[in-house]
């Protein structure tokens, strides 16, 4: 039996002291502040792939943006969870991936994470990067997640919600409330989902 990862948690592992340190080089931020904006910038490309279920091969083709020559991902240590090198490759190849995950909003996520963590809006912009790699890079990684994510998020939404703020979530399409609801109110909605939508309408 396979444990089932809980991706925020997995992927929270990576952002080690020594990497923020190597990260607050180029951004001279408050450390706490700027692993804040990672975590919540972790959450909201999680929730944008959510959002992105529905679209038939649409995580295939996203892991497939990711060479395995990209500087990025040969930096990741998978194994043990450690990001060896940081330096400023993401700017670069993070770009493509969140234009394809958050189509023309892009801007405005970035710009609501500065405003509600309380980090520049460069520093946003260039995390938010940094986190949609480092999320497509594990997923690659794991490739065999790729078919059960769909229901890993769904399950897992609640607990990535309630990390972003309420501004953000408002831009990905949540309301404010949706996170906070009792889990015994989502058993019947996943079992439905489950089913597709239609299962009950007929």
């Amino acid at each position: 039996m396979s444990m089932t990862p809980n991706l925020q948690i997995e992927l929270r592992r990576f952002i080690s002291s020594n990497v923020v340190s190597k990260l607050n080089k180029f951004y001279f931020e408050n450390d706490a502040l700027l692993i804040k904006g990672i975590d919540v910038s972790i959450g909201t490309v999680l929730m944008g792939l959510y959002n992105k279920a529905e679209e038939s091969g649409f995580y295939k083709e996203i892991v497939s943006q990711i060479e395995d020559n990209s500087s990025f991902y040969q930096e990741v240590d998978f194994t043990s969870g450690r990001i060896l090198s940081v330096d400023d490759c993401y700017r670069t190849e993070g770009n493509p991936i969140l234009k394809e995950i958050f189509t023309n909003k892009k801007g405005r996520i970035s710009e609501m994470i500065s405003n509600e963590v309380g980090i520049k809006s460069e520093t946003a912009r260039e995390i938010l990067n940094f986190s949609a790699l480092l999320v497509v890079s594990y997923l690659k990684n794991n490739i065999q997640l790729l078919d059960s994510l769909k229901l890993l998020l769904e399950e897992q939404k609640r607990d990535i919600l309630n990390s972003i703020q309420p501004g953000i979530k408002i831009i990905l399409g949540f309301s404010c409330y949706e996170s906070v609801e009792e889990k015994n109110q989502n058993i019947g909605r996943s079992i439905f989902t489950l089913f597709g939508h239609n299962f009950f309408s007929f």
